[in-house]
């Protein structure tokens, strides 16, 4: 790779190439994590390793107690001594034969990838950042919903509607306008006291970042509604904000012109994120 700070391992191996037959590049059957690094080591692994074999059940790709110590064992070497960044692992079904049929026996292939860490502009964080609703609605499928699988293609579709620099998220939604996630980010909300997270039962990532923020909100004592809400609905809240395990938690301070100011709940869960971010 280019990038002098990058490195990857593929099967264990420092590779940057995997077979063209793999079924991760032909029909997306494969899931990934992407996993912040803080003074070498992952942050909040045990969830991130918790969804991707969850993932990888739904997705009937094999993952035992070999490939998890394989996959530990490279994100550890790949973590090892990095004050700050990035690691994405990635797990295909393996390489077969055309058709989507799947072979009687599969060897997935394993990805582990480092990079630095993104700078987002301070403003993200300290004044939050303006948001649209996009155009293209998610579509309603149970049996892929919560997991990140490798398909992303609704999220490309969506963050293509907009190009200028003010606006840094999307917010998605499904086919009956209810609010889902961002583009890359979580979205929850705080009204009357309550905070609110869309319901992910039929569409959209769990993510990492979003469960730890229910957790610290609810030792907060915050209550915490899990929600389906629509579009107007949600625009009601007294304050949002998005989430994302690498970025930590935006402020949203504008939605479609309409404006909101960054509040209590919103501040304390952000304290949570920094302190975690800046754990030794």
């Amino acid at each position: 790779m280019n990038d002098p700070l990058a490195s990857v391992l593929v099967n264990g191996e420092s590779a940057v190439t995997i077979p063209i037959m793999d079924r991760g590049l032909a029909y997306g059957q494969g899931v990934f994590e992407t996993v912040r690094i803080a003074n070498g080591k992952p942050l909040l692994w045990d969830a991130h390793l918790a969804r991707l074999k969850l993932g990888c059940q739904r997705l009937l790709i094999s993952f035992d107690a070999t490939t998890e110590a394989a996959l530990v064992a490279d994100v550890t070497t790949l973590s090892k001594g990095c004050p700050t960044a990035v690691v994405k692992v990635t797990i295909t079904a393996g390489a077969g034969g055309r058709g989507y049929r799947m072979p009687g026996t599969l060897q997935p292939n394993r990805i582990v990838a480092r990079f630095p860490l993104p700078t987002y502009p301070q403003t993200h964080t300290v004044e939050g950042i303006k948001v649209r609703t996009c155009d293209y609605r998610l579509p309603v499928n149970a049996a892929l919903a919560g997991i990140k699988h490798l398909n992303r293609l609704d999220q490309v579709l969506a963050r293509a509607e907009w190009s200028d620099i003010q606006t840094v998220e999307g917010v998605m939604l499904d086919q009956a306008g209810n609010v889902i996630e961002g583009t890359m980010t979580n979205i929850l909300g705080c009204l009357d006291g309550t905070l609110l997270t869309p319901s992910l039962a039929q569409a959209g990532v769990a993510g990492i970042m979003r469960s730890y923020l229910v957790a610290q909100a609810r030792l907060e004592s915050i209550e915490v509604a899990e929600v389906e809400i629509s579009a107007e609905e949600f625009m009601r809240c007294d304050e949002i904000f998005v989430c994302n395990s690498v970025a930590g938690l935006w402020p949203v301070v504008e939605w479609d012109e309409r404006r909101y100011p960054i509040g209590p709940v919103t501040r304390r869960l952000k304290a949570r994120v920094d302190a975690l971010f800046n754990r030794q």
